[in-house]
């Protein structure tokens, strides 16, 4: 066997795995539907574990470069997390008018089983957890890891429109078709951003802190409504 088609080869494990975890998780999300913390639970191991044991397999390494935090680069992110925030909370009271955002966090929140005394915890663990997990998978398994084997615009397509579709797949009962096709678009966009943050600086910390500000701007958003 060639290295190029060694190298073909572990794209396609990559993109298999990646793949299969999401389809998983999303069957355990709309079929399934155990309860929130036995969810959480189970897609910390099939986002973290799974991943980190079949590298363990093939003998690479996914730690290192990708969680090197330069102290001088906080307060930057910090300033790319409040400007996303900005941004998409900006997006919601220039919306707002014409949804309805009252009735689609109703729905949501009935999907999710999601109430107003549970709303904290589940905010913080979308906020910080979950957030960590789908950028260990969507960023350093599917883009990080898939371009060292893909040509870098199959990591860029792959990681960003499988982490568009894995979240429609999760919302798209809740969503009227206009805001399914503007999520749909916004998350592949979103995804694009995540990969490009990480590609540019190297770390997985630059597209978590992103992920996580929008986030927190989404639980806001969740909050005022609920």
């Amino acid at each position: 066997m060639t290295r190029t088609d060694r190298r073909r080869k572990r794209a396609y494990q990559i993109m298999a795995l990646v793949t299969a975890c999401c389809v998983f998780m999303a069957f355990i999300e709309t079929v399934a539907e155990p309860a929130y913390a036995v969810k959480s639970a189970v897609k910390a191991v099939v986002f973290l574990l799974v991943p980190l044991i079949a590298a363990r397999t093939a003998g690479v390494r996914l730690s290192s470069p990708a969680f090197r935090l330069d102290g001088k680069g906080v307060a930057r992110l910090l300033a790319l997390g409040f400007s996303i925030y900005g941004v998409i909370f900006a997006g919601y009271v220039l919306t707002k008018n014409l949804f309805d955002y009252a009735a689609l966090v109703e729905s949501l929140s009935a999907d999710q089983r999601v109430n107003a005394d549970s709303f904290a915890g589940v905010a913080f663990y979308i906020s910080f957890c979950n957030s960590f997990l789908e950028e260990f998978l969507f960023r350093l398994v599917a883009f990080v890891q898939l371009s060292r084997y893909a040509s870098r615009k199959t990591a860029y397509l792959f990681s960003s429109v499988l982490f568009a579709v894995y979240h429609i797949g999760m919302i798209g009962t809740s969503f009227p078709p206009v805001l399914l096709g503007l999520a749909l678009a916004g998350l592949t966009a979103g995804g694009l951003i995540f990969d490009c943050v990480d590609h540019k600086n190297g770390t997985l910390y630059n597209s978590w802190t992103v992920h996580m500000f929008a986030d927190f701007a989404i639980m806001t958003i969740w909050y005022l409504h609920i």
